[in-house]
């Protein structure tokens, strides 16, 4: 029985450049616009922010970065009003900041 290969087969066949324009074209394809939130969306991420760090639950972040949505996960060490940043802590003990205007989404862990 012949067993098909898909795609593979022909990756052989083109040189590691084009190889790389493909991939650059298929990333700027799906990238995608930063979402704009209304009042009552960003009410609602703040209210989860602060039940979250007052009874220290961990909490999923969605945020907007290059184009994507991304998701972290972890728990909430430091509001920085100045510079409009959240600090959190990941389960691998990262501090990741992340800007106010780039979150998107902000949820409780389970």
């Amino acid at each position: 029985m012949l067993k098909d290969r898909g795609g593979i087969k022909w990756t052989s066949l083109m040189l590691p450049e084009h190889v790389k324009a493909l991939r650059e074209f298929d990333w700027d394809i799906t990238k995608i616009e930063r979402p704009v939130l209304d009042e009552q969306q960003l009410e609602e991420m703040n209210e989860t922010i602060c039940a979250a760090m007052e009874f220290n639950n961990s909490i999923k972040i969605e945020y907007y970065k290059s184009g994507r949505i991304e998701t972290i996960n972890g728990h909430i060490h430091y509001i920085n009003v100045h510079n409009n940043q959240v600090r959190l802590v990941t389960k691998s003990g990262e501090i990741s900041r992340i800007n106010f205007e780039d979150i998107t989404e902000v949820t409780i862990d389970e």
